[in-house]
């Protein structure tokens, strides 16, 4: 203990204090940046452009492409980090990979902008200082891989949701049209998750603009619903619960969601009286009212209620 304590004194003392004078102690050396690499791990801002660095290098194989994605993810999932994607010079070859040869790399680039997006205005806002939403749209609308059009829509979403400026841009582009493509593409194709994931921002867009508690900055414009409402997306998310109807694993869950849409388009009364014009939409929740397991009879019976005051 004693030579314990003595080490302390002679290593926090300062140059005018009166430490024991030690001629045997070796003078302090500096460490090797690497073997504090070692010990303490390296900067996240070092990580992130090394992982940036590795997805780029022509001879880093698919799958190692892939992982420095996964961990760039990671990492942006802080919020400081994301913030630094920015500063770090990133969103342009984060951009740059939505059209990778890759379908993997397309995918993952597009996870990480959404992650470092959502809930961050600074993200926000440089990603929309580089154009970077035409980019994802154009993925949304065109990509040949659902999964890739599935992260492309996460992305959208994480931009787009309590930013009202991001939503601004978004129909500026004709983000709301393309939307629709994109469902009715996903009915045809008979790919659920996607539609699921569609319905659900529709639904939860419209949810933010009547929502009186969300700050009015952060709202959409109460527009927003009837001009959803005007595009014929009811008669689309009809057609969805129809078309999944006869898909055990799949018509529950799109139901569900269209449902909710449906219910929070109502709210509105241009968006109530659009609802209620629509045959298809009848003829789908008469045909989720004859089976047992279209629907959850709870959703069932909120559409019924909106059609039948």
């Amino acid at each position: 203990m004693e030579s314990l304590l003595k080490w302390a004194v002679l290593n926090t003392a300062t140059a005018n204090e009166d430490a024991p004078h030690d001629a045997t102690r070796p003078a302090p050396q500096k460490l090797d940046p690497a073997v504090i690499d070692a010990i303490l791990g390296k900067p996240a801002s070092v990580q992130m452009t090394e992982c940036m660095e590795a997805v780029e290098h022509p001879s880093t194989p698919s799958n190692a492409r892939i992982i420095a994605l996964d961990d760039l993810e990671m990492l942006v999932e802080n919020i400081d980090n994301a913030s630094n994607v920015e500063p770090l010079g990133l969103w342009p070859r984060l951009g740059a990979l939505y059209t990778d040869k890759d379908a993997g790399v397309r995918s993952g680039a597009l996870w990480v902008s959404a992650t470092a997006l959502q809930h961050n205005p600074r993200a926000q806002g440089a990603f929309s200082k580089h154009g970077l939403l035409a980019s994802v749209l154009r993925v949304l609308e065109a990509d040949e891989a659902a999964g890739v059009r599935a992260k492309a829509l996460l992305c959208v979403s994480a931009f787009i949701r309590a930013n009202a400026a991001g939503l601004a841009e978004f129909i500026a582009l004709d983000g709301l049209a393309l939307l629709k493509r994109a469902l009715e593409s996903a009915v045809e194709q008979g790919l659920a998750a996607l539609a699921q994931k569609l319905l659900f921002l529709l639904g939860a867009v419209v949810d933010e603009a009547l929502d009186e508690n969300t700050p009015e900055e952060l709202r959409p414009a109460a527009r927003l619903p009837a001009a959803i409402a005007d595009l014929g997306f009811i008669d689309i998310a009809a057609n969805a619960m129809l078309r999944f109807a006869n898909d055990n694993d799949a018509a529950a869950a799109v139901f569900g969601r269209a449902a909710a849409f449906l219910v929070s388009l109502s709210s509105t009364d241009e968006g109530k009286k659009a609802v209620c014009a629509s045959s298809l939409l009848r003829q789908a929740v008469d045909h989720a009212r004859a089976s047992d397991t279209i629907a959850d009879p709870a959703d069932v019976q909120a559409l019924d209620d909106v059609l039948n005051q």
